[in-house]
């Protein structure tokens, strides 16, 4: 045996491809999607036979693209390559202490040895090493709390109203005797354990958003017990920082000379009492909605899709997919998509959605509500309904957003939205069905 490139090479490959192969399939690893499963039997398939997959064959042998599909601009492949990348990163080596791993780049499957060091998977977000991602959450909750004390301390006595509290998006807000709570979308992060006993890196699972989902998986899962281990730590979307400085001000600003001051939490910390006693400013992430997501979602023109990627129009079937969960081609022209809603809640006060499918478009998303032109046009397209919600699509190069466009835009209609409650506040602008 000899090892080159941090990759096991030897006579026996097959039989060892093989045999990672069937142990990923009986851990359920993979999930129950229908594409993700399929495109590791193809690519077992093709490693087996000692190729490697190309783009189009799986297009075409996975997604049922046709041939003269544009790949530059579908990145359908890409992203699920990514997704099953991620998952197979999270499977935990074997008794020789190896691993099954889809190299960054390459459409074929290794094996490796579970102490290889990160380049030997490229620069892969989900490989990075540990003390790189604990540096950014610390400079992400570092930031997080310095502008909420930055806002809170400059605008709480500023005088003049904001000119954005008149428009669509902001209007009652200012008038409203109800509290104001900005909720910033975090999500649960868990350890995994190296040979030695030490975290060697962080995970985040859409299926795991908590300690007691943790748990249950961990007690569902062979060999889980061991490997991962709940470290109670949430993560906070690179983008939060940005959009809650276009935010904030706006809010405190409603508040101002008020006796009940806005405050902030996370939507980990969110509980449902809070869904009826204060207005709601949710900043963040679609997939990090939790308890937001059902009475949004029960409304609202789309559905989710469980990566949370994708939002899917009701009526037409249309697809809005970001590309920007696949981080492998940062040099060209990517979308992702911008979410704006407001609603009303259970007891009469404000529930209003400010988010991206991914970060890109969760700084765009602030920015929208926090332009004034912008505001204004998306007011002249709904009329004077008070509840609705705005798509865009968001277009970017590299890390920058170089345009957007307002895609959707219609009232949500909430007669019968919440259960009728004898104590709830009728509220004049948001009572009325929107027109």
């Amino acid at each position: 045996m000899r090892k080159r490139s941090g990759i096991l090479q030897e006579t026996s490959d097959t039989d060892r491809l093989t045999a990672h192969g069937q142990r990923i399939r009986k851990s359920g690893a993979l999930g129950k999607s229908l594409q993700i499963n399929r495109l590791f039997d193809l690519l077992l398939e093709r490693s087996l036979a000692g190729t490697a997959a190309k783009e189009i064959d799986i297009a075409q042998n996975v997604f049922g693209r046709s041939t003269d599909v544009d790949l530059a601009a579908d990145a359908t492949v890409r992203v699920y390559a990514h997704r099953l990348r991620k998952k197979l990163d999270a499977v935990p080596a074997d008794e020789q202490g190896e691993r099954l791993i889809l190299p960054r780049g390459e459409y074929r499957l290794v094996v490796v040895p579970a102490d290889a060091e990160a380049g030997d998977h490229g620069d892969d977000p989900v490989m990075e090493r540990p003390h790189r991602r604990a540096w950014r959450w610390l400079a992400a909750a570092v930031a997080f709390l310095a502008l909420n004390l930055l806002c809170w301390f400059w605008f709480a006595n500023e005088p003049s109203r904001d000119p954005r509290l008149d428009t669509i998006f902001w209007k009652g807000l200012a008038n409203d005797r109800t509290p104001a709570l900005i909720v910033s979308g975090d999500y649960y992060v868990f350890g995994e354990q190296g040979p030695n006993g030490a975290i060697q890196r962080m995970i985040a699972d859409p299926a795991i958003t908590s300690s007691e989902d943790l748990t249950q998986y961990k007690m569902h899962t062979p060999g889980a017990d061991k490997a991962y281990v709940d470290m109670n730590a949430y993560h906070l979307p690179e983008g939060l920082a940005s959009a809650l400085a276009s935010i904030a001000p706006i809010v405190t600003a409603a508040r101002s000379g008020k006796a009940n001051p806005p405050r902030s939490i996370t939507i980990s910390r969110f509980t449902n009492d809070m869904l009826t006693s204060q207005d709601i400013v949710y900043v963040g992430l679609l997939s990090t909605l939790r308890e937001l997501q059902e009475p949004l979602f029960s409304l609202s023109g789309f559905s989710l899709s469980a990566s949370s990627d994708t939002l899917v129009d009701r009526a037409s079937g249309h697809r809005f997919q970001s590309d920007w969960a696949d981080p492998s081609r940062t040099g060209i022209l990517r979308r992702d998509y911008a979410y704006l809603a407001r609603l009303p809640g259970p007891s009469g006060n404000q529930i209003l959605v400010i988010a991206g499918t991914r970060d890109p478009a969760l700084v765009e998303a602030a920015q929208i509500a926090s332009d004034k032109a912008e505001l204004s046009r998306l007011q002249a397209r709904l009329g004077k309904g008070e509840a609705f919600e705005a798509l865009y699509e968001v277009r970017t190069f590299g890390p920058s957003n170089i345009s957007r466009q307002l895609l959707i835009a219609r009232p949500l209609h909430v007669d019968r939205m919440w259960p009728a409650r004898k104590d709830a506040p009728v509220r004049a602008d948001m009572s009325e069905r929107a027109q």
